[in-house]
């Protein structure tokens, strides 16, 4: 599957944060291949504007020195419909003390994503979980309602007939 190919790539492609005294730390995560968005991996259509220049999907910005529990994620050319679905499922986690996102500007279409944990847990790891999360979610909805019309369309063959 072509999404599954794709979202792998956003995590074989994680890199550390680089080092220096006293600045912020950032990676990027860059997909390769024709995706531009998280949205586009997962196969869902955004309300947010595209521009025309190549972007990260996602970035991890963290403060040197700070915890791996406590990151913020920058996904860009994204709106509230994943980061509201996203925030859902990663809050279902236990383990996370908090779970928040912000847009920028209503011009800007990208996010900023926080996640905080307890006990060590790593927030990419956190990340990573309410992103599978979400697509097993969508994934079944969407077997779900393919089975549904298939059943419609044989009931209404069945009426024609």
């Amino acid at each position: 599957m072509k999404y599954t190919t794709q979202y792998a790539a956003i995590w074989d492609s994680v890199i550390s944060p680089g080092s220096g005294e006293g600045k912020q730390k950032t990676s990027c995560i860059c997909v390769a291949g024709e995706t531009s968005s998280l949205s586009d991996i997962f196969g869902v259509r955004s309300m947010a504007g595209t521009d025309t220049e190549k972007k990260p999907v996602l970035e991890m910005v963290q403060a040197d020195g700070a915890d791996e529990g406590c990151v913020t994620f920058v996904l860009h050319e994204e709106d509230h419909t994943l980061g509201n679905s996203l925030r859902y499922m990663v809050m279902k986690n236990p383990e996370v003390e908090f779970c928040g996102y912000s847009i920028t500007h209503p011009s800007e279409s990208k996010i900023n994503f926080r996640i905080q944990t307890r006990g060590g847990l790593q927030a990419t790891e956190t990340l990573r979980k309410g992103l599978n999360d979400l697509t097993d979610v969508c994934k079944h909805v969407l077997h779900t309602f393919e089975a549904r019309v298939k059943d419609f369309r044989e009931q209404q063959g069945e009426a024609m007939e």
